[in-house]
């Protein structure tokens, strides 16, 4: 059986990064694949870019001595493909490559970006990952948006959506209960979310995920935290509610948020800006500005059944076809 190695160092700090791996980790073997997932120390990374990143990340000896560090743990398994998630993964790459590992780099956002590096030293890491990413056997993305971004960069990316998995059907949608609930599945990590959480919540009752800088700020009789490593048993909380809110104002290319309440068919308002809404737009996932509940719920019927569309759109294996495609049996 073909073994397929998972490499990230972020799987615990970014929830995102996770969910999204442990989709193409179960696609993987739904398709027959034996996987393994191999976490990368998140602490010489976190390192790198918070106390000298950006005068490290742009030196391509640093790369040289990353990807030694990331190639030793993955050539150990012996996988036939290996698939690398984040951008400075793809420094492992020529490493692997000579070990004849068939190598696919999965890139989720841009570092320069993320860290809000200036343009010179953003203009240095470009080059670098560009000549590391070009070495790959293939290049994915989970954004459309983010894909067009690196073609133009002059890398060869196919998008692959992050997907999903179905956790409730048409019938159980239309059976949840009365007075309306909203779910807020995101950090809390500024003040505005707090605010607008809060003025939602003087009238609807609220679900928010107790994660974030800001959680302790939210304190009203409407609104009801929830805190559960275990997907399962978060799902049985989360269910219930009608409606899904999203609030972001980073500048990210993905929500994963946005599959989430996809698989638990949950229109989505939202209020925010950043390319994550473009993303949306070309996924096809309707979004609804934060003054139209009672709209949506006044024809939830209608709303959620354009949801029920988009979960079988995204559902796995099928939507992660695009990857599958790639792996050298």
């Amino acid at each position: 059986m073909t073994t397929v190695a998972l490499y990230t160092p972020i799987y615990y700090a970014s929830p995102g990064t996770q969910y999204r791996i442990d989709l193409i980790q179960k696609s993987l073997e739904k398709s027959g694949y034996k996987t393994t997932l191999i976490l990368g120390s998140g602490t010489e990374l976190k390192s790198l870019y918070n106390i000298l990143g950006e005068r490290l990340l742009t030196s391509e000896s640093v790369w040289k001595i990353m990807g030694r560090f990331i190639s030793k743990p993955i050539y150990k398994h012996r996988p036939r493909t290996t698939i690398l998630f984040i951008d400075v993964s793809a420094s492992a790459i020529p490493y692997l490559k000579k070990c004849g590992i068939n190598v696919i780099l999965s890139i989720e956002d841009l570092t320069p970006e993320y860290k809000k590096y200036n343009s010179k030293a953003s203009e240095k890491f470009y080059q670098i990952l560009l000549k590391y990413a070009n070495q790959a056997d293939a290049v994915i993305s989970p954004s459309y948006t983010l894909s067009k971004k690196l073609q133009h960069m002059g890398l060869k990316v196919i998008p692959v959506p992050t997907g999903l998995e179905p956790h409730i059907s048409f019938e159980e949608a239309l059976a949840r209960q009365y007075p309306p609930i909203l779910l807020h599945a995101g950090q809390l990590d500024i003040q505005r979310k707090i605010k607008i959480i809060t003025d939602l919540a003087h009238k609807y009752k609220i679900l928010v995920h107790d994660f974030g800088g800001l959680a302790n700020k939210l304190n009203h009789p409407n609104i009801e935290k929830y805190r559960e490593p275990d997907l399962n048993k978060a799902l049985k909380i989360v269910k219930k509610a009608h409606i899904g809110i999203v609030l972001e104002r980073k500048k990210t290319y993905s929500l994963t948020r946005l599959y989430f309440h996809v698989s638990l068919l949950q229109p989505l308002i939202a209020e925010g800006c950043g390319p994550w809404i473009n993303e949306a737009n070309n996924l096809g996932i309707t979004l609804y500005s934060l003054n139209t509940i009672e709209e949506i719920m006044g024809k939830y019927d209608q709303h959620v059944k354009k949801y029920v569309e988009a979960q079988k759109k995204f559902a796995i294996p099928k939507v992660h076809k695009p990857l599958l495609d790639l792996i050298i049996k």
